[in-house]
């Protein structure tokens, strides 16, 4: 049986590194593909082996995280190629027969390994991307992120403010401008099924609501998710109505981190609706989400002006978002952890 190798950072998992895994898994029985990480890189390794397990069910390829900090190129170390053929043999445990690469460092590490090399789309001929591109800028290159890693790369946009600002609007405009979803807020959909007047009890399943709406909404997001508000809200209210504290809403709503929080301001007409009764405290309400703006060290863009202005504003602000490198935060441990449920 031929023994097939696969290589790289995969820092992050493209089609381009499909297309090569494929077309390796033609040309041998079976294949090691190794997860090669170091402590420093933005996307933890472990991130990287799920993924690349979730993306390569088939039993026949064996996905190894590899986290040797081994130099990356010839000339940082006279002994390079030797270090990497230990690594390689290794988290191999078997000879390699034929190794598989798209890169121009494939034909002397095959020499170094005693084996075939087969290069596959060295000038991105069938695959147009690099994992370096995409860091770069996730949402020019959208369409070689593979679904299943795409959430993590979801610019995410969250409109707050008091009441009567016209949050919903905004994100609902926005939705369809850039072809994408947006999440309404979760409070006013519970609310409006409830049987009875709103209690303290109703602010924790509005939270976990609110949270499961974004988490579900990324999965099929076009780049960019537009929240109406957030958990900072449900805080706010929290307080406001009840001078209470939930310990979960809390970290949620102070430690959650978002790319970008649009601050629609007061200076438009109240509108009057049966869920809203804090039209006399416009301005102790702002004053309230600044301070919570503050408590969560949020920065923000203001959004003032008729409703054509605050349009046109919030527009040219998302155009140069998408044009900015990965979240990194996106990717840490406790940004996980915080969008989870445990």
């Amino acid at each position: 049986m031929t023994h097939g190798l696969v290589l790289g950072k995969f820092y992050p998992p493209h089609k381009g590194h499909i297309h090569l895994i494929s077309e390796a898994k033609k040309n041998c029985d079976e294949l090691t593909v190794l997860i090669c990480s170091l402590q420093r890189e933005q996307i933890p390794g472990e991130l990287r082996f799920k993924w690349m397990l979730s993306l390569f069910p088939d039993p026949k390829i064996r996905i190894v995280w590899v986290q040797d900090e081994n130099p990356q190129y010839p000339e940082e170390d006279p002994d390079f190629w030797n270090l990497w053929r230990k690594t390689i043999e290794t988290h191999t445990k078997k000879k390699v027969d034929i190794l598989f690469t798209s890169e121009d460092y494939g034909e002397p590490l095959s020499k170094v390994l005693g084996c075939k090399h087969i290069l596959i789309d060295l000038n991105r001929n069938e695959v147009p991307v690099s994992a370096t591109k995409i860091r770069e800028a996730p949402l020019t290159h959208w369409d070689w992120i593979p679904e299943l890693i795409r959430p993590y790369f979801v610019k995410r946009i969250v409109l707050t403010g008091s009441e009567s600002v016209g949050k919903t609007s905004l994100a609902e405009i926005l939705a369809k401008e850039f072809q994408t979803n947006w999440i309404p807020e979760f409070a006013r959909e519970y609310l409006e099924s409830k049987v009875g007047p709103m209690d303290e009890s109703d602010f924790l399943p509005i939270a976990k609501g609110h949270l499961l709406s974004e988490v579900e909404a990324a999965k099929t997001s076009n780049g960019i998710l537009f929240l109406d508000t957030d958990l900072l809200t449900t805080k706010v209210y929290l307080e406001r109505y009840y001078e209470s504290e939930i310990p979960w809403l809390t970290e949620r709503a102070l430690g959650l981190k978002y790319d970008a929080s649009f601050f629609l301001d007061i200076d438009i007409p109240w509108i009057e609706d049966k869920l809203r009764d804090l039209g006399e405290e416009r301005e102790s309400m702002r004053t309230r989400f600044l301070q919570a703006m503050e408590d969560a060290n949020r920065s923000f863009h203001w959004i003032r002006g008729d409703y054509q202005t605050r349009k046109q504003e919030a527009i040219k602000i998302v155009n140069q978002l998408k044009t900015e490198p990965m979240n990194r935060e996106s990717f840490t441990l406790e940004q996980r952890r915080l969008r989870s449920f445990e």
